[in-house]
């Protein structure tokens, strides 16, 4: 009896089958010969266009596989699935504009289907529009609560995005779910520090090390929180449980540094001066050491070995991030210029209720700005917020989608009005996390935020503003030897760092004149030669009565998170006045470049 021949649907499937059989045999060839004559015999199967596109990625051929996936498209566009496979193979090549519109589609196609929700999220997170993926992650976790992916994906949004409120009880949410997943209990503790609750930190990373005792990730982070809360003992013990699981490892090395710099241990100064000399070292972490083991050199007053570590990491530091860029900084102050001029603040006026609580303390980096706002913050009615990272998050979500953030605002129709009463509620929200109902004035210490006070002052026209000034010389020498953001690439160079000097002072003579708002000219100078005479001028600039807890601020207790966080635990003293005399052979770049060199009397 003759044997029917098989169906088309059979042929297809046979097909296929034996075309994954050559692929697990790891006879990729014979495979794709198998699929390219089944393409010929069923040019609208979308199962062969979509094997093809598999079997293509996993070969690398990036190319054909994206023109695979889109041949299977083109069959089924309607498909969300087939919109979602071909965005994601988009992403993973790179590709996330074009992946944003299929992905996109996908939601529209199928809005109950959390997986379109995620990818669509997970990719403008990586195009760096964090914000904006915060609706299509929420959405992801609001339809599958259970999958820990879309909870962790959104936790991170959340705290990228500046909303550590809103990230910790996912975080919390994660700890319990994999609770003794290092990464999750480290973003836990993060996320706490974030909102000002240092104990719980430091209880969570105590309680997870003694779990875990040989984590050097769980004693790093304990000695961190060790230092947040002032307890210096306590933050050197950590770091040597750290050293001793992960010997070699620079970073708690680092840390034993910044704890004690030229009372440093030196067996430990050996360790690091032996590591500094070696190849071996990637850059990152030549940057790291080179900054905190010329503070140990400085301690101990050999200057020429501390500018030869910092030199070393700028150096290295610039190799990982790449050089400054000055002709985008200033064209980033040229448009704020432009932008924010007197008739736009006449424009707006000062709208009904304007909050006065916020104090804007700014100026370059080490003039003096956490010394201004610990004494602030002990008094009475104040609250010292530390560097609250809002005002650049609230700018960073106002810049038009797919615009040049970097520069906002761009032009003058990017200030967007109307968005003023949330950013307003969103700056206040984080001020007040940990203020009294009675507190009448909110201590905001981010030194650049001097880039943003156009912003600021349209948000709060009745604010005070603090500009901490300083010799220039001390602080360059300052910065140079600092381990700043990576962001900040002017600290790798002191010309870099004269020409951001120049910046900062024409951009607040600019404030001076546009801006509503009073500013307090605030000379760290002036402040550590007589500090009950400045913190009275301070206190009565910011419109409070005088409050002798002003003068003990070192002994408040409060969390500093800040370079500068072992110097404002000590009485005022003049030591750092001064400083750059011992680095007068190195100043040269620095006074090359400065619009107003100090005179050679000083």
């Amino acid at each position: 009896m003759n044997t029917p021949p098989p169906t088309t649907d059979a042929r297809l499937a046979a097909g296929l089958a034996e075309a994954r059989r050559l692929q697990r045999l790891g006879n990729a060839a014979a495979a794709g010969l198998q699929l390219q004559r089944l393409r010929t015999e069923f040019p609208g199967s979308v199962a062969v266009h979509k094997a093809l596109a598999s079997l293509n990625a996993q070969a690398g051929q990036a190319q054909a596989a994206v023109a695979d996936m889109q041949a299977a498209l083109a069959i089924e566009p309607g498909s969300a699935q087939l919109h979602c496979e071909l965005g994601c193979l988009l992403a993973h090549y790179g590709r996330f504009g074009e992946a944003l519109g299929h992905l996109r589609t996908t939601t529209t196609l199928q809005p109950a289907w959390p997986d379109g929700w995620y990818f669509l999220g997970i990719t403008l997170v990586r195009l760096n529009l964090g914000p904006q993926a915060l609706a299509p992650l929420r959405r992801a976790f609001e339809l599958a609560p259970g999958q820990t992916r879309n909870l962790q994906a959104l936790a991170r949004a959340e705290f990228s995005s500046g909303h550590p409120v809103d990230a910790l009880p996912l975080w919390r949410e994660l700890a319990r779910r994999q609770p003794d997943d290092v990464d999750t209990i480290l973003k836990l503790g993060e996320s706490l520090g974030r909102v000002g609750e240092h104990d719980q930190a430091r209880d969570l990373f105590a309680e997870a090390a003694s779990r875990q005792p040989e984590s050097a990730d769980l004693w790093m982070a304990l000695a961190q929180s060790e230092e947040d809360r002032g307890d210096r003992d306590a933050a050197e013990a950590a770091y040597e449980h750290a050293l001793e699981r992960r010997p070699g490892w620079v970073y708690p090395l680092a840390g034993l540094f910044g704890l004690r710099r030229g009372q440093a241990s030196e067996t430990r100064v050996e360790q690091a001066i032996e590591l500094q000399a070696s190849s071996a070292l990637n850059d990152a972490d030549r940057a790291l050491l080179g900054y905190e083991l010329g503070k140990v050199h400085d301690g101990r007053g050999d200057f020429r070995r501390a500018m030869a570590s910092w030199d070393d990491a700028n150096a290295a530091r610039e190799r990982v991030v790449g050089r400054f860029d000055l002709e985008s900084l200033q064209a980033q102050v040229e448009h704020s210029l432009r932008v924010f001029d007197a008739a736009l603040f006449a424009h707006v006026g000062d709208p009904d209720g304007s909050d006065e609580r916020p104090v804007f303390v700014v100026g370059m980096p080490r003039s003096g700005t956490t010394l201004t706002e610990q004494i602030l913050g002990a008094h009475g009615q104040a609250m010292g917020c530390g560097e609250l990272p809002d005002m650049a998050l609230i700018v960073r979500s106002l810049a038009p989608a797919g615009g040049p953030s970097q520069v906002w605002p761009h032009i003058p129709e990017h200030v967007d009005l109307d968005a003023l009463p949330a950013a307003r509620a969103r700056y206040l929200e984080a001020a007040t996390r940990h203020a009294p109902a009675s507190t009448r004035r909110l201590v905001d210490k981010s030194p650049m935020n001097y880039y943003l006070l156009g912003q600021a002052a349209l948000m709060f026209p009745r604010a005070r503003i603090v500009w901490c000034r300083r010799d220039p010389r001390d602080i360059a020498i300052s910065i140079y030897g600092e381990n700043f953001s990576l962001d900040e690439r002017f600290a790798t160079r002191l010309d870099g760092i004269g020409h951001c000097i120049n910046l900062q002072e024409r951009l607040m003579r600019h404030w001076q004149q546009v801006l509503p708002n009073p500013i307090l000219e605030f000379d760290y100078q002036a402040l550590v030669s007589d500090v009950e005479t400045q913190a009275r001028r301070l206190v009565d600039f910011v419109g409070l009565p005088w409050d002798p807890a002003c003068l003990q601020f070192h002994a408040s207790g409060r969390g500093v998170q800040t370079p500068s966080r072992w110097q404002v635990r000590q009485p005022v003293h003049t030591r750092s006045v001064g400083r750059w005399r011992n680095y007068t052979f190195a100043l040269a770049p620095l006074l090359a470049v400065l619009d107003s060199p100090p005179q050679p009397a000083d």
